[in-house]
Protein backbone atom coordinates (compact mmCIF):
# COMPACT_ATOMS: atom_id res chain seq x y z
CA UNK A 1 0.00 0.00 0.00
CA UNK A 2 2.35 2.23 0.74
CA UNK A 3 4.73 1.19 -2.42
CA UNK A 4 1.47 2.29 -4.47
CA UNK A 5 0.75 5.20 -2.64
CA UNK A 6 4.74 6.62 -3.23
CA UNK A 7 4.51 5.65 -6.85
CA UNK A 8 1.18 7.32 -7.50
CA UNK A 9 2.72 11.01 -5.47
CA UNK A 10 5.65 10.44 -8.03
CA UNK A 11 3.42 10.69 -11.23
CA UNK A 12 1.64 13.44 -9.94
CA UNK A 13 2.96 15.22 -12.64
CA UNK A 14 1.37 13.41 -14.87
CA UNK A 15 -2.02 13.89 -13.28
CA UNK A 16 -1.35 17.74 -13.26
CA UNK A 17 -0.52 16.93 -17.10
CA UNK A 18 -3.70 15.13 -17.99
CA UNK A 19 -5.83 17.52 -15.80
CA UNK A 20 -4.75 20.67 -17.80
CA UNK A 21 -4.97 19.16 -21.15
CA UNK A 22 -8.83 18.32 -20.17
CA UNK A 23 -9.20 22.24 -19.20
CA UNK A 24 -7.79 22.89 -22.70
CA UNK A 25 -10.35 20.19 -24.01
CA UNK A 26 -13.18 21.30 -22.01
CA UNK A 27 -12.58 25.28 -23.10
CA UNK A 28 -11.95 24.89 -26.28
CA UNK A 29 -15.25 22.90 -27.19
CA UNK A 30 -17.45 25.24 -26.67
CA UNK A 31 -16.04 29.23 -26.62
CA UNK A 32 -18.44 32.12 -25.35
CA UNK A 33 -16.37 33.64 -28.34
CA UNK A 34 -17.15 33.84 -32.13
CA UNK A 35 -15.00 33.63 -34.82
CA UNK A 36 -14.76 37.69 -34.65
CA UNK A 37 -13.30 37.18 -31.03
CA UNK A 38 -16.26 39.22 -29.26
CA UNK A 39 -18.32 37.90 -26.88
CA UNK A 40 -21.72 36.02 -28.67
CA UNK A 41 -24.82 38.28 -26.92
CA UNK A 42 -26.57 34.81 -25.66
CA UNK A 43 -23.39 33.96 -23.38
CA UNK A 44 -23.49 37.53 -21.61
CA UNK A 45 -23.99 37.58 -17.66
CA UNK A 46 -25.58 40.73 -16.97
CA UNK A 47 -26.49 41.69 -13.28
CA UNK A 48 -28.65 43.84 -14.47
CA UNK A 49 -30.59 45.25 -17.81
CA UNK A 50 -28.11 47.17 -20.05
CA UNK A 51 -27.52 48.21 -23.48
CA UNK A 52 -24.54 47.49 -25.57
CA UNK A 53 -23.86 48.40 -29.21
CA UNK A 54 -24.57 45.74 -32.02
CA UNK A 55 -20.33 46.43 -33.08
CA UNK A 56 -19.47 45.06 -29.46
CA UNK A 57 -20.79 41.59 -29.54
CA UNK A 58 -21.13 38.72 -31.87
CA UNK A 59 -24.88 38.09 -33.24
CA UNK A 60 -23.40 35.67 -35.97
CA UNK A 61 -22.12 32.48 -34.35
CA UNK A 62 -25.20 32.02 -32.36
CA UNK A 63 -28.31 29.90 -32.49
CA UNK A 64 -30.49 30.45 -35.33
CA UNK A 65 -33.61 32.25 -33.54
CA UNK A 66 -30.73 34.96 -32.03
CA UNK A 67 -29.07 35.86 -34.69
CA UNK A 68 -32.45 36.60 -36.78
CA UNK A 69 -33.64 38.52 -33.92
CA UNK A 70 -30.78 41.25 -34.35
CA UNK A 71 -30.39 40.39 -38.53
CA UNK A 72 -31.71 43.90 -38.90
CA UNK A 73 -29.65 45.77 -36.49
CA UNK A 74 -26.91 48.59 -37.80
CA UNK A 75 -23.55 48.14 -35.79
CA UNK A 76 -24.32 50.99 -33.83
CA UNK A 77 -27.79 50.14 -32.67
CA UNK A 78 -28.54 49.57 -29.02
CA UNK A 79 -29.17 45.71 -27.85
CA UNK A 80 -30.80 44.99 -24.43
CA UNK A 81 -29.20 42.79 -22.67
CA UNK A 82 -31.07 41.37 -20.32
CA UNK A 83 -30.24 40.20 -16.23
CA UNK A 84 -28.79 36.58 -16.32
CA UNK A 85 -30.71 35.13 -13.19
CA UNK A 86 -29.27 31.54 -11.24
CA UNK A 87 -32.47 29.93 -13.01
CA UNK A 88 -31.16 30.92 -16.79
CA UNK A 89 -27.57 29.83 -15.49
CA UNK A 90 -28.48 26.50 -14.18
CA UNK A 91 -30.56 25.65 -17.64
CA UNK A 92 -27.68 26.00 -19.56
CA UNK A 93 -26.04 23.12 -17.25
CA UNK A 94 -24.46 22.91 -13.69
CA UNK A 95 -21.00 23.86 -13.93
CA UNK A 96 -22.54 27.62 -15.80
CA UNK A 97 -25.09 27.68 -12.65
CA UNK A 98 -22.50 26.62 -9.80
CA UNK A 99 -19.01 28.33 -11.04
CA UNK A 100 -19.19 30.60 -13.53
CA UNK A 101 -22.66 32.64 -12.95
CA UNK A 102 -21.70 33.33 -9.13
CA UNK A 103 -17.84 34.53 -10.49
CA UNK A 104 -18.85 36.64 -12.88
CA UNK A 105 -21.79 38.29 -10.98
CA UNK A 106 -18.91 38.92 -8.75
CA UNK A 107 -16.92 40.38 -11.23
CA UNK A 108 -20.00 42.79 -12.17
CA UNK A 109 -20.55 43.90 -8.51
CA UNK A 110 -17.62 44.68 -7.68
CA UNK A 111 -16.79 46.43 -11.26
CA UNK A 112 -20.17 48.44 -10.69
CA UNK A 113 -18.38 50.47 -7.71
CA UNK A 114 -15.23 50.58 -9.23
CA UNK A 115 -14.28 49.39 -12.76
CA UNK A 116 -13.23 46.48 -14.85
CA UNK A 117 -9.93 45.96 -13.72
CA UNK A 118 -10.53 46.55 -9.79
CA UNK A 119 -13.68 43.82 -10.53
CA UNK A 120 -11.01 41.30 -11.52
CA UNK A 121 -8.79 42.14 -8.81
CA UNK A 122 -11.41 42.24 -6.10
CA UNK A 123 -12.85 38.57 -7.44
CA UNK A 124 -9.49 36.80 -7.47
CA UNK A 125 -8.72 38.51 -3.69
CA UNK A 126 -11.58 36.86 -2.59
CA UNK A 127 -11.41 33.91 -4.55
CA UNK A 128 -7.53 33.26 -3.50
CA UNK A 129 -8.52 33.80 0.21
CA UNK A 130 -11.23 31.00 0.25
CA UNK A 131 -9.25 28.46 -1.21
CA UNK A 132 -6.12 29.73 1.05
CA UNK A 133 -8.58 28.91 4.25
CA UNK A 134 -9.66 25.73 2.58
CA UNK A 135 -6.57 24.40 1.93
CA UNK A 136 -3.67 26.00 4.15
CA UNK A 137 -3.03 22.70 5.62
CA UNK A 138 -2.00 21.09 2.20
CA UNK A 139 -0.18 24.30 1.44
CA UNK A 140 1.70 24.07 4.87
CA UNK A 141 2.54 20.57 4.18
CA UNK A 142 3.65 21.71 0.52
CA UNK A 143 6.36 24.24 1.94
CA UNK A 144 7.53 21.52 4.32
CA UNK A 145 8.06 19.00 1.58
CA UNK A 146 10.17 21.53 -0.10
CA UNK A 147 11.99 22.18 3.46
CA UNK A 148 13.30 17.98 4.14
CA UNK A 149 14.45 17.71 0.33
CA UNK A 150 18.04 16.62 1.43
CA UNK A 151 16.24 14.11 4.04
CA UNK A 152 14.20 12.40 1.20
CA UNK A 153 17.04 12.40 -1.04
CA UNK A 154 18.93 11.09 1.12
CA UNK A 155 16.87 7.98 1.60
CA UNK A 156 16.50 8.07 -2.44
CA UNK A 157 19.97 7.58 -2.62
CA UNK A 158 20.28 5.11 0.15
CA UNK A 159 18.48 2.67 -2.09
CA UNK A 160 20.01 3.91 -6.02
CA UNK A 161 20.00 0.97 -7.96
CA UNK A 162 18.04 -1.50 -5.71
CA UNK A 163 15.07 -2.43 -7.92
CA UNK A 164 14.21 -5.59 -5.70
CA UNK A 165 10.35 -5.11 -4.29
CA UNK A 166 12.25 -5.05 -0.91
CA UNK A 167 14.14 -2.13 -1.34
CA UNK A 168 11.48 -0.23 -2.88
CA UNK A 169 8.78 -1.48 -0.35
CA UNK A 170 11.67 -0.13 2.65
CA UNK A 171 12.32 3.37 0.63
CA UNK A 172 8.67 3.68 0.74
CA UNK A 173 8.23 2.99 4.17
CA UNK A 174 11.34 5.32 5.31
CA UNK A 175 9.68 8.22 3.54
CA UNK A 176 6.31 7.61 4.54
CA UNK A 177 7.55 7.56 8.38
CA UNK A 178 9.84 10.89 7.61
CA UNK A 179 6.24 12.45 5.98
CA UNK A 180 4.72 11.35 9.44
CA UNK A 181 7.43 12.95 11.40
CA UNK A 182 6.84 16.08 10.29
CA UNK A 183 3.15 15.63 9.72
CA UNK A 184 3.33 16.22 5.79
CA UNK A 185 0.60 14.73 3.96
CA UNK A 186 2.26 13.56 0.49
CA UNK A 187 -1.14 14.27 -1.11
CA UNK A 188 -1.84 18.29 -0.25
CA UNK A 189 -0.61 19.76 -3.53
CA UNK A 190 -3.27 17.45 -5.15
CA UNK A 191 -6.09 18.57 -2.76
CA UNK A 192 -5.16 22.40 -3.80
CA UNK A 193 -5.02 21.54 -7.55
CA UNK A 194 -8.26 20.13 -7.87
CA UNK A 195 -9.76 22.66 -6.24
CA UNK A 196 -8.55 25.48 -8.24
CA UNK A 197 -9.09 24.13 -11.71
CA UNK A 198 -12.41 24.35 -11.62
CA UNK A 199 -12.10 28.23 -10.55
CA UNK A 200 -9.42 28.64 -13.19
CA UNK A 201 -12.31 27.05 -16.15
CA UNK A 202 -14.81 29.13 -14.57
CA UNK A 203 -13.02 32.23 -13.84
CA UNK A 204 -11.88 31.78 -17.72
CA UNK A 205 -15.44 31.81 -19.19
CA UNK A 206 -16.29 34.82 -16.75
CA UNK A 207 -14.01 36.95 -18.07
CA UNK A 208 -15.32 36.33 -21.16
CA UNK A 209 -19.10 36.33 -20.54
CA UNK A 210 -19.27 39.39 -17.13
CA UNK A 211 -21.16 42.60 -18.86
CA UNK A 212 -18.59 44.43 -16.66
CA UNK A 213 -15.92 43.09 -19.44
CA UNK A 214 -17.43 43.04 -22.42
CA UNK A 215 -18.05 46.96 -22.26
CA UNK A 216 -15.56 47.85 -19.06
CA UNK A 217 -12.41 48.96 -19.12
CA UNK A 218 -8.84 49.22 -16.76
CA UNK A 219 -7.30 52.35 -17.04
CA UNK A 220 -8.04 52.52 -20.62
CA UNK A 221 -7.36 48.70 -21.64
CA UNK A 222 -10.21 46.69 -22.96
CA UNK A 223 -9.69 43.48 -21.03
CA UNK A 224 -11.73 41.73 -23.44
CA UNK A 225 -8.48 41.49 -26.14
CA UNK A 226 -5.82 39.16 -26.27
CA UNK A 227 -2.02 39.41 -25.82
CA UNK A 228 -2.15 38.79 -29.39
CA UNK A 229 -4.23 41.49 -30.37
CA UNK A 230 -1.78 43.30 -28.40
CA UNK A 231 1.27 41.99 -30.46
CA UNK A 232 -0.57 42.25 -33.98
CA UNK A 233 -1.84 46.19 -33.53
CA UNK A 234 1.15 47.37 -31.57
CA UNK A 235 -0.11 48.27 -28.13
CA UNK A 236 2.69 46.75 -25.53
CA UNK A 237 0.55 47.20 -22.62
CA UNK A 238 -0.97 43.85 -23.34
CA UNK A 239 2.53 42.55 -23.72
CA UNK A 240 3.97 44.20 -20.46
CA UNK A 241 0.66 42.45 -18.63
CA UNK A 242 1.25 39.44 -19.86
CA UNK A 243 5.41 38.98 -19.36
CA UNK A 244 4.18 40.38 -16.22
CA UNK A 245 1.83 37.65 -15.19
CA UNK A 246 4.73 35.34 -16.10
CA UNK A 247 7.53 36.24 -14.06
CA UNK A 248 4.93 36.53 -11.21
CA UNK A 249 3.69 33.09 -12.04
CA UNK A 250 7.47 31.43 -11.90
CA UNK A 251 8.45 33.50 -8.92
CA UNK A 252 5.34 32.49 -6.81
CA UNK A 253 6.56 28.80 -7.19
CA UNK A 254 10.14 29.55 -6.88
CA UNK A 255 9.67 31.42 -3.78
CA UNK A 256 9.16 28.64 -1.19
CA UNK A 257 12.84 26.88 -2.45
CA UNK A 258 14.41 30.50 -2.27
CA UNK A 259 12.81 30.70 1.36
CA UNK A 260 14.21 26.97 2.19
CA UNK A 261 17.43 28.11 1.27
CA UNK A 262 17.20 31.33 3.17
CA UNK A 263 16.30 29.38 5.96
CA UNK A 264 19.36 26.87 5.67
CA UNK A 265 21.66 30.06 5.59
CA UNK A 266 20.02 31.36 8.85
CA UNK A 267 20.69 28.08 10.34
CA UNK A 268 24.25 27.51 9.14
CA UNK A 269 23.25 24.52 7.50
CA UNK A 270 25.45 23.18 4.65
CA UNK A 271 23.81 20.22 2.86
CA UNK A 272 25.80 17.25 2.49
CA UNK A 273 27.35 15.61 -1.13
CA UNK A 274 24.22 12.82 -0.32
CA UNK A 275 21.52 15.16 -0.26
CA UNK A 276 22.22 16.67 -3.40
CA UNK A 277 20.63 14.33 -6.23
CA UNK A 278 22.73 12.84 -9.00
CA UNK A 279 19.94 13.97 -11.50
CA UNK A 280 16.50 15.49 -12.76
CA UNK A 281 14.84 12.35 -11.41
CA UNK A 282 15.06 13.07 -7.60
CA UNK A 283 11.86 14.39 -6.30
CA UNK A 284 13.10 18.18 -6.54
CA UNK A 285 13.74 17.86 -10.17
CA UNK A 286 10.11 16.51 -10.49
CA UNK A 287 8.75 19.81 -8.84
CA UNK A 288 10.80 22.00 -11.36
CA UNK A 289 9.61 20.24 -14.64
CA UNK A 290 6.01 20.65 -13.22
CA UNK A 291 6.99 24.30 -12.36
CA UNK A 292 8.02 24.97 -15.80
CA UNK A 293 5.61 23.01 -17.79
CA UNK A 294 2.55 24.60 -15.85
CA UNK A 295 3.68 28.28 -16.60
CA UNK A 296 4.79 27.24 -19.68
CA UNK A 297 1.28 26.00 -20.81
CA UNK A 298 -0.70 28.94 -18.92
CA UNK A 299 1.83 31.32 -20.98
CA UNK A 300 0.76 30.06 -24.28
CA UNK A 301 -3.03 29.80 -22.99
CA UNK A 302 -2.56 32.82 -22.16
CA UNK A 303 -1.27 34.51 -25.24
CA UNK A 304 -4.54 33.75 -26.97
CA UNK A 305 -7.28 34.39 -23.87
CA UNK A 306 -8.73 37.76 -23.09
CA UNK A 307 -6.33 39.99 -20.90
CA UNK A 308 -9.07 39.72 -17.90
CA UNK A 309 -7.40 36.13 -17.87
CA UNK A 310 -3.77 37.25 -17.52
CA UNK A 311 -4.98 39.89 -15.02
CA UNK A 312 -6.19 37.26 -13.15
CA UNK A 313 -3.57 35.14 -13.27
CA UNK A 314 -0.96 38.12 -12.49
CA UNK A 315 -3.21 38.84 -9.34
CA UNK A 316 -3.43 35.23 -8.17
CA UNK A 317 0.50 35.18 -8.20
CA UNK A 318 1.22 37.93 -6.36
CA UNK A 319 -1.48 36.84 -3.79
CA UNK A 320 0.67 33.16 -3.96
CA UNK A 321 3.96 35.29 -3.22
CA UNK A 322 2.59 36.37 -0.39
CA UNK A 323 0.88 33.92 0.66
CA UNK A 324 4.14 31.73 0.81
CA UNK A 325 5.94 34.18 2.73
CA UNK A 326 3.00 34.30 5.47
CA UNK A 327 2.64 30.21 5.38
CA UNK A 328 6.52 30.61 6.07
CA UNK A 329 6.42 33.12 8.51
CA UNK A 330 3.61 31.97 10.89
CA UNK A 331 3.75 28.03 9.85
CA UNK A 332 6.97 26.61 9.06
CA UNK A 333 9.60 29.25 10.60
CA UNK A 334 7.59 29.90 13.97
CA UNK A 335 7.17 26.29 14.53
CA UNK A 336 10.63 25.96 13.99
CA UNK A 337 12.03 28.87 16.35
CA UNK A 338 9.68 26.69 19.37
Amino acid sequence: MLFRSRKFFKNKKKLLFVCLILMVSLTACSSPRGNDGKTKVNEIIASETFTVKKSYVNTTDVPEEVKEQYADYAEDDEITIEATTFGDAMNTGWFNGLIVWPIAQLINWIAGMTDAGFGIIGTTFLIQLLVFFITIKSQVSSQKMQMIQPEVMKIQNKYAGKTDDRSRMLMAQETQALYKKYNISPFGSILVMFIQLPILMGMYYATMRASSIVVGSFAGIDLSNTPMYGLQHGEYIYLFIFVLMVVFQLLSYKIPQWLQKHEKKKQHIKEKKYAQPKNNGGMMGNMNMMMYMSTGLIAILAFSWPLAMSFYWLVSSVFRVLQNLVVHKFFIAKKKAA
